[in-house]
């Protein structure tokens, strides 16, 4: 990794940009939220930089006011079997790629791929669901995996219904961390057969229950965050990166790890 000099480190990035990939209801703007820690929605601008209201578009980045330095364009994901959304995700990537300016660049995809899928279990047995590991995911989004569409671009996969992981394997004659450990072990193996496309993610992440303000929040924000961050090639955009999440832990250890390869400036 070769160093860079701490003016370069300011100036070469503004703004971080995420595309985010998933359906309705898959807890997008619940887990955005918690990553820029606010509670307010966000807002969507257009071309002009003007802010619209309740209107979704790809080409139209939105961020929370309160942090302006995550950009985030959102996609609705393949749930609907229609090609065209991801022909336009494809074109999507394709173009901010040619970007010269790199704060209009894409830097991360956060993909929200995974569905669990629930087979009704004969009367009377015990209560019992099974996963479908080789229909976790749409032939579209199959596809997106398979395909080389993403170039350089970093994509997270991510699991934002854990809550319903666990309730998949739950086993009424075990206790409730037991029934917790063998949903992470289905979420091993659920994350061992993402890994195993052509063109698979960087890192598999799973969250839940980010609607409880009294849950481990913190600890699942800093998985994202940490994996994420690991991702990136670019040293300038993974401090950035962790630096705008305004986690003062997580950026002492990218301070400690990463400063050393920055030179310093010379005064004249």
């Amino acid at each position: 990794m070769s160093n860079i000099s701490a003016s370069q480190f300011r100036s070469k990035y503004t703004h971080f940009r995420i595309l985010v990939i998933g359906r309705a209801n898959a807890g997008k703007t619940t887990l955005l939220k918690r990553v820029c820690n606010t509670d307010e929605d966000p807002v969507i601008y257009d071309e002009k930089n003007k802010a619209l209201r309740g209107i979704h578009d790809i080409n139209r980045p939105f961020m929370f006011a309160s942090n302006r330095q995550f950009i985030f364009h959102d996609s609705p994901g393949f749930e609907a079997g229609d090609e065209s959304q991801l022909i336009k995700v494809q074109s999507f990537i394709k173009e901010r790629a040619r970007a010269t300016d790199r704060n209009e660049q894409l830097h991360a995809i956060w993909s929200l791929p995974l569905r669990l899928l629930f087979f009704q279990c004969l009367p009377f047995k015990r209560f019992c669901l099974e996963l479908g590991r080789e229909r976790f995911m749409l032939d579209l989004e199959e596809r997106f995996f398979t395909e080389d569409c993403f170039g350089n671009v970093p994509v997270i996969a991510i699991l934002t219904k854990f809550n319903d992981l666990i309730a998949q394997v739950y086993d009424t004659s075990s206790d409730d961390d037991t029934n917790c450990e063998n949903a992470k072990t289905e979420w091993k193996k659920l994350e061992a057969s993402l890994f195993s496309h052509k063109s698979p993610p960087k890192a598999g992440v799973c969250v839940g229950d980010m609607h409880n303000n009294n849950g481990n929040l913190q600890e699942q924000v800093e998985v994202l965050i940490d994996k994420t961050a690991m991702s990136l090639d670019d040293l300038s955009l993974k401090m950035l990166f962790v630096s705008i999440q305004n986690n003062l832990e997580l950026c002492i250890e990218y301070a400690v790890k990463y400063v050393p390869f920055l030179e310093p400036e010379i005064s004249m």
